[in-house]
């Protein structure tokens, strides 16, 4: 393959993994935190419709999200402090309570054998999965590890590494960890999403939708596409023989460098400033740096 031709890919598939860890990212600040103006002006942001572009193309339900996302962003337009006060009501009865929630956020109620129970084996795997990649539970232990926001907070960690070793022209490296995120998406998003996002939309809190229900079908949709993106992003990254270990001269090749370069800085932006945000109760659904146990 023409050094050129490479080059195009590979920033193609670095806008799409900016655009992946935008997606989890915003998921996982929108479902682990309440919905403050700044993490809403995320939502509504530029850089959302231009990720879910990326990821909807071949998706009708994203398709269908995006343009409901358009019509949401003009309601909170006409009366922001009126649309913030009901998204936040929502987030409480959806995903904190006090009272009971329409449905479970915890992936064992729908993959383990004991309905509606947290702790299950599927928790632990995930915990081993997290440990794994030098990850834990902030509050571990007294927090579920199968949050779906914690899930979301995964695959936005391992999306990053993903682009550093893009960034860094280590093709082994990038095809490794787009096959292992390709296996956590399979096995612990895109199967029981759709039918957490149903039993939200069948309840109480689904009829009089604000924003949450939505929001959560339009998860499952992004983790079906996710699951097909890994796919085709690992195999072209095991095809990469050579390698472009000078990721910035193979740029300069590419045609496209100015515009992409100036799209991708500004995606960037985007991403950093997101990291950045805090929104009430995230810490309670944050991974940080595993703590070395102490010897003896």
């Amino acid at each position: 393959m023409e050094n050129n031709e490479r080059a195009q890919e590979a920033l193609q598939l670095e806008a799409l993994l900016v655009s992946r860890a935008y997606l989890y990212g915003l998921f996982h600040k929108l479902l682990g935190g309440a919905p403050d103006d700044e993490l809403l002006d995320c939502l509504f942001a530029q850089m959302t419709f231009d990720a879910l572009e990326e990821f909807g193309e071949a998706s009708a339900q994203l398709q269908a999200f995006t343009a409901l996302l358009a019509a949401k962003r003009h309601e909170r337009a006409d009366d922001p402090s009126g649309f913030a006060s009901r998204a936040h009501d929502e987030y409480t009865r959806v995903l904190i309570g006090p009272g009971a929630l329409p449905a479970s956020p915890y992936e064992s109620p729908y993959t383990g054998v004991h309905d509606m129970a947290t702790f299950q084996a599927d928790t632990l795997e995930v915990r081993r999965l997290y440990h794994a990649a030098g990850l834990m539970v902030r509050r571990e232990q007294a927090v579920p590890d199968d949050h779906v926001a914690l899930l979301c907070a995964f695959a936005h960690k391992m999306s990053t590494r993903a682009l550093d070793a893009l960034r860094l022209g280590d093709f082994a490296a990038l095809a490794d960890a787009l096959r292992g995120q390709g296996l956590f998406v399979e096995a612990h998003l895109s199967g029981w999403l759709p039918v957490y996002a149903q039993s939200v939309r069948n309840s109480k809190a689904g009829a009089q939708a604000v924003l949450y229900p939505q929001l959560l079908e339009a998860l499952g949709a992004i983790a079906a596409a996710d699951a097909v993106f890994l796919a085709e992003s690992a195999f072209w990254a095991e095809s990469q023989s050579e390698g472009l270990e000078d990721v910035g001269r193979n740029r300069a090749d590419a045609g496209c460098k100015v515009a992409a370069s100036a799209e991708l800085r500004q995606a960037q932006a985007a991403l950093d400033a997101l990291e950045s945000l805090h929104p009430f109760g995230i810490q309670d659904n944050e991974l940080v740096e595993l703590r070395m146990q102490p010897e003896g």
